[in-house]
């Protein structure tokens, strides 16, 4: 099977391009766990708010076609379709590559995390935070020649917070506990964590790790998107 991509331009009648958008963003929510769509994305041309333009991408031409069998489909694109002063402008091509695209990449590297080096030693992190007080933290994602998966390891010393929380625009994290206790604050919310608790966080909201008497070692693992973190700093203060 060929894997395909669709870019779809329309343009919404009326003044209407805010209901467009919303009914392409609610299309995007059907396919989102959809078999064979990997990309669905939705985006407003920045001189024209009429203008909707929709970038997908599929593992083949047979996905795609399934994908208007589902419910709710059919009704939606009806919906979409009612809101246009023409039909949309629709160009179909194959993925040849780019920037962070692994489509039919093989192999496997291997890495032993402790390998990495501490970020707590960084004389010039060390400026800017109290690192080698709090613990240790490793990135991993470069040492593995990973391109979309972030990885990072930390250790925190016993009662210790991290000192600063950070957020993201795209990447999602998963945190996982894998020795000690301790808790994470994601905005206003706490979770306990023990050896093999998850907790994943969204995007936008603001973390930060804190251990318990014995100490905390957690993996962090994400999507990896270049300059996407924001540290907070004074966060966690109660």
């Amino acid at each position: 099977m060929t894997p395909m991509t669709r870019t779809a331009t329309f343009r919404a009648r009326d003044g209407r391009g805010a209901q467009l958008a919303e009914r392409l963003l609610h299309a995007a929510s059907l396919m989102a766990d959809v078999p064979g769509c990997e990309l669905w994305l939705v985006q407003r041309d920045l001189d024209d708010a009429d203008m909707i333009r929709v970038t997908e991408m599929w593992a083949s031409r047979e996905h795609y076609d399934a994908a208007f069998n589902l419910p709710g489909v059919e009704r939606n694109a009806a919906q979409v379709m009612g809101l246009l002063d023409g039909p949309p402008e629709v160009a179909d091509g194959e993925p040849l590559g780019g920037a962070r695209m692994l489509r039919g990449s093989t192999g496997a590297t291997g890495f032993s995390i402790l390998d990495a080096p501490d970020l707590s030693k960084d004389t010039q992190l060390l400026e800017r935070y109290d690192l080698d007080d709090v613990g240790e933290a490793r990135y991993i994602r470069e040492h593995l020649g990973a391109v979309q998966t972030g990885l990072t390891h930390y250790r925190l010393r016993s009662g210790r917070r991290q000192g600063w929380a950070h957020r993201h625009t795209v990447a999602e994290e998963i945190y996982v506990a894998v020795s000690g206790s301790g808790r994470l604050k994601v905005d206003d919310e706490l979770f306990e964590l023990r050896p093999l608790d998850a907790v994943r966080v969204a995007p936008a909201s603001a973390r930060e790790l804190e251990a318990g008497p014995d100490g905390l070692e957690v993996l962090a693992f994400g999507s990896h998107s270049p300059g996407d973190g924001e540290m907070v700093a004074d966060w966690w203060i109660t």
